[in-house]
């Protein structure tokens, strides 16, 4: 329910849970009870103190928009402070970059080399054709909720892609989603898949791509 609102209102909800007094080698195995919860989620933290009343946590992160981490925290009073330099990642735009590629085509037919030059074409990013099958996958949850979905199929010994993109299931409401990072270019509703928002906060998307105030 706390999904689905989060979802429908565009907000971010943390709920704050405990752990399983048993210990196990997968930390997120811990969150007390049944997997629907970290199932349904964006985003799982889990604190584990290294020893009892020591004040040092290493907190394990995960997520769809998030790097995998493991972040060593000392209490500070009221604060918890990271023991070492944390290094920013730049953010993956794979789905992005895929789903404005599918807003003018709707459907695509054809091998992974292909897709791969078609993105250059239109991006300038070139990605190794035998790894667009791997973020596919990788990115499939993302990029459903974004409108787009995928097949991989044979056919005389060759094996193509079937990309398919439906507007009604895009949580974008049919937005441009890429950033050019290099010269910090902002494409129209980037607030709709960005945690940060760029331009006038009462800016909002029509369905064309536009945006309006």
């Amino acid at each position: 329910m706390l999904k689905n609102l989060a979802d429908t209102l565009r907000i971010a909800i943390l709920l704050v849970h405990h752990t399983r007094k048993c210990r196990n080698n997968d930390p997120f195995n811990m969150i007390s009870g049944t997997t629907g919860i970290s199932g349904c989620v964006d985003g799982s933290m889990v604190m584990i103190e290294k020893q009892r009343g020591s004040g040092e946590v290493v907190m394990h992160c995960i997520g769809r928009d998030i790097e995998n981490l493991e972040l060593h925290l000392k209490r500070s009073g009221a604060r918890w402070i990271a023991e070492e330099k944390i290094v920013p990642k730049p953010r993956d735009t794979f789905s992005f970059m895929i789903h404005d590629f599918m807003l003018e085509r709707k459907y695509f037919k054809g091998s992974a080399t292909l897709l791969v030059e078609k993105l250059k074409m239109q991006f300038g990013v070139e990605i190794p054709s035998n790894k667009i099958t791997q973020n596919l996958v990788q990115h499939g949850i993302e990029l459903k909720s974004f409108g787009v979905t995928f097949e991989i199929k044979r056919s005389c010994g060759q094996r193509f892609l079937i990309l398919k993109y439906d507007q009604k299931s895009d949580s974008s409401d049919g937005c441009s989603l890429w950033v050019e990072i290099a010269v910090t270019a902002v494409t129209p509703c980037l607030a709709n898949a960005l945690p940060m928002r760029f331009g006038d906060s009462d800016s909002s998307c029509k369905s064309d791509g536009t945006t309006m105030k």
